[in-house]
Order: C-alpha cells, then sequence, then structure tokens
C-alpha cells in the first residue's frame, strides 16, 4: 500500500483573470508570467473544439526573497487551487 502526498492549497489573486499574486506555505509570491493550462473537448455536436481552463502555469517571485524564483503547477480544485508541481525557474 502506498499513499500519494495531498497537493498544497494555494491562494490566488487575479488582474484581469490573470494570477497576479499568490500565497503558499505561508510565503507570499508575486507572478511575474503566467500560461493558461487548457483541456479540449472534442464532440460531434460541437463546430469547434470546447476549451476549458484547468490551471495555470507560472513563475513566482518571493516577496520574502527575491532570489527565490519558482515554476509552479497549479490546479483549478472545485472553487480554489491546489499547487501540484514546484520547482526552481
Amino acid at each position: 500500500m502506498s499513499i500519494v502526498p495531498a497537493a498544497d492549497i494555494v491562494h490566488i489573486w487575479t488582474d484581469s483573470r490573470t494570477p497576479s499574486r499568490l500565497v503558499w506555505r505561508d510565503h507570499r509570491y508575486r507572478v511575474i508570467a503566467a500560461e493558461p493550462v487548457r483541456s479540449t473537448m472534442v464532440h460531434d455536436a460541437f463546430t469547434h473544439p470546447a476549451e476549458q481552463l484547468v490551471g495555470w502555469s507560472v513563475v513566482a517571485i518571493s516577496d520574502q526573497d527575491p532570489s527565490e524564483v519558482r515554476s509552479m503547477q497549479l490546479q483549478s480544485v472545485g472553487t480554489g487551487w491546489v499547487l501540484i508541481n514546484v520547482g526552481p525557474a
């Protein structure tokens, strides 16, 4: 039996529906680049494929330590967001 670690909850602030700031593990970050992650639905009844926003791929800089720049993958879950992957930018 294996246990998969739970994803971390992330709080996001948006500007024009794009992430601009976030808090993860009590650290504040300013988003310097954001790319939407979308899923595509193809169905015979659609004249064009439908897209749905499922997450964001962001590069963020720490407010506490400007030398800390991270690449983060965020996923929409219900009415909130979770961090599914993080690494150095």
